[in-house]
């Protein structure tokens, strides 16, 4: 038996950069699926429920809820520069022991909107869904959602894959998922959100990204771009993030980074006085030139960034925010470079915890428990 373990191993340096893509058949269609998916990600209608423009989960999670005039955290300094540190290990040759490497990296804000997709569904033809182990997570009802027949699982990005129901009452992210030969999807773990919950669960309870946090919170969608408006906070992927410790609204960690650093599920602000700086090609050292429509684009990131800020979920090898992989008609990807972690600070953070928890490490994590597991994050 497996679990979704946070410490899922890396390659040396690997560049783990997670972004996510909602897409949607209308509700039902057995026939010419591909002809109801758009392909710039407005999403048609599935039963009652339109998952191109509702808000995830509740006024008051934290996805959805103000930091602007909330107080910097006394360690604020010293966890964002922690935050820069990579730790990768090196394979040597012979019987000579890895050797750990530490390294400082300051490159500029990306977006990703093209590696490490996570697809996010409504509608389509039901699906049977199977488990390829015996402790599966969350149960998903009559092992049976609505998936379009032609958006899969990718097994390359860990399988990740959401699926919300027609009623847009819950959402299934899906750990190390892919299609089988008779158009069924296999998974290893199932998380279940509720879509007016918190978007968040109890302390250590896993989930499909290390932080335990929703995949799909904290996306740049296609919507928002287009109003020029992003009212939730946004999820963020940063180099060095705290081994051991996590903090709400995380409910695990993954971290690799030294214990003082910035921990997942921390709150990070963009500063008062930072204003967007011209971003230079990471390859080139050329600086890169935005159109008017990438302005606007850049200039509704940033205002999130300074009133919701951003959610750490998850390690990557640079500053990394999720978008949907459908957003390349408005988004391209470098719009942020002029940013950096320093441009950053940590808003006042709940208490540390430590992950696993005692218990846990002896073999007593409720993550094994689907029953348990189902009760956090607004799941019932």
């Amino acid at each position: 038996m497996i679990l979704p373990s946070p410490k899922r191993a890396l390659g040396a340096f690997a560049l783990l950069l997670a972004v996510a893509t909602i897409t949607a058949a209308c509700s039902g269609s057995h026939t010419n699926s591909a002809n109801a998916i758009s392909k710039h990600g407005k999403i048609s209608r599935a039963g009652n429920f339109n998952a191109a423009t509702v808000r995830f989960f509740a006024a008051d999670s934290p996805w959805n809820t103000r930091i602007d005039s909330a107080q910097v955290d006394p360690r604020s300094a010293t966890m964002m520069q922690l935050a820069h540190e990579r730790i990768g290990v090196l394979e040597r040759p012979g019987n000579l022991p890895p050797l750990v490497e530490r390294r400082v990296d300051n490159s500029g804000l990306y977006i990703n909107t093209t590696s490490w997709t996570t697809p996010v569904v409504t509608g389509g033809v039901e699906t049977k869904l199977v488990c390829r182990q015996t402790s599966c997570g969350d149960k998903i009802p009559n092992n049976e959602l609505q998936v379009p027949a032609d958006i899969s699982p990718d097994p390359r990005y860990d399988g990740w894959f959401t699926i919300i129901d027609t009623d847009g009452k819950y959402a299934y992210d899906l750990w190390r998922g892919r299609r089988e030969s008779n158009d069924s999807i296999s998974y290893q773990f199932a998380r279940r959100w509720a879509l007016d919950g918190p978007g968040f669960s109890a302390p250590q309870i896993v989930g499909a990204r290390g932080s335990g946090l929703p995949l799909f919170g904290g996306l740049i969608r296609p919507s928002e771009l287009i109003a020029g408006r992003i009212d939730h906070a946004l999820a963020i992927s940063v180099p060095g993030p705290a081994e051991k410790y996590f903090v709400p609204p995380a409910s695990s960690t993954d971290g690799n980074g030294e214990l003082g650093s910035l921990p997942e599920g921390a709150r990070i602000r963009l500063k008062d006085n930072v204003t967007l700086r011209q971003g230079r090609d990471p390859m080139t050292g050329a600086l890169i030139p935005l159109t008017a429509q990438q302005r606007r684009t850049a200039d509704a990131i940033v205002a999130a960034l300074r009133m919701y800020g951003a959610i750490v979920v998850d390690r990557a090898a640079v500053p990394t925010l999720y978008a949907q992989r459908d957003v390349s008609d408005t988004l391209i990807g470098n719009e942020l470079q002029g940013l950096t972690l320093d441009d950053f600070e940590v808003v006042t953070m709940p208490k540390e915890q430590v992950y696993p928890a005692p218990a846990a490490a002896a073999g007593l994590s409720s993550s094994t428990n689907s029953a348990t597991a189902g009760t956090s994050g607004g799941a019932q």
